[in-house]
């Protein structure tokens, strides 16, 4: 099953950090050192997420994704699931929306008032 290593912006570390994105038939997976967001599969519902919730784990490195952010990468590994898109498509796919979420964490106001808020 495809796993995915993207870099995500941390402006309270001032550098990317390495999330792991692993897609299994009934499990996806967000992972960044010991922290995990967990996402399962149910079957006529929708997926249930469980863990340490991915907003937190962002939230703690001073990311403020939109708010969608985890039903967007749910959207890829159902679409993956479903055999919509390939592994390596998939994979495309997130470093699309990694990207659009760095876009907008780089573009974080940077004055001292804004600072102290995130």
């Amino acid at each position: 099953m495809p796993t995915f290593e993207l870099n995500i912006f941390s402006p309270r570390r001032g550098h990317d950090d390495s999330y792991s994105f692993d897609f299994e038939r009934d499990t996806l997976s967000v992972s960044m050192g010991p922290r995990r967001a967990l996402c399962t599969w149910r079957e006529d519902r929708d997926p249930l997420w469980a863990g340490e919730p991915l907003a937190r784990m962002l939230a703690n490195e001073s990311i403020c994704p939109p708010e969608d952010f985890e039903d967007f990468v749910c959207h890829v590994w159902q679409a993956w699931r479903r055999g919509d898109i390939q592994g390596e498509d998939a994979g495309t796919e997130l470093r699309a929306l990694v990207d659009w979420l760095n876009a907008i964490t780089r573009a974080k106001p940077r004055t001292d008032f804004w600072r102290r808020y995130f």
